[in-house]
């Protein structure tokens, strides 16, 4: 074999690798765009001046459908992965100013130890 044979065929090879991995990457982007909208509180689009929680899920589920269906590739699946990364690009991020506050629920008293072990903070009853 001639090496510009093997080193076509080596570039081929990798060119289908490196498209896989980019049908695969589009796919679970819109899988992450899918479960993250299914989990917000649909107040909090209308809070942040977004589109409904309905409209979110619908678009997002389009996406997904049309990028497993007919790959990222074609018309169709641009659109998807296109309408997917504005979701996750713009309203998540918005979504995330109105997410809930963690408070601690347990109080530190002096002389218990906040660390694993046992070890105290220095302070004596």
């Amino acid at each position: 074999m001639s090496s510009l044979v093997v080193v076509a065929v080596l570039v081929a090879r990798s060119v289908r690798w490196i498209w896989v991995g980019a049908q695969v990457a589009a796919g679970l982007m819109g899988l992450w765009a899918l479960v993250d909208c299914l989990t917000r509180d649909p107040q909090h689009f209308l809070a942040a001046g977004k589109r409904t929680k309905g409209f979110w899920l619908g678009v997002n589920a389009a996406g997904l459908a049309v990028v497993v269906l007919m790959g990222a590739a074609s018309m169709l699946g641009l659109l998807g992965v296109v309408a997917n990364a504005v979701y996750l690009a713009d309203v998540r991020p918005a979504l995330a100013f109105y997410k809930p506050v963690r408070v601690r629920s347990q109080l530190r008293r002096p002389g218990e130890g906040g660390r694993p072990g046992g070890a105290g903070t220095g302070w004596r009853r």
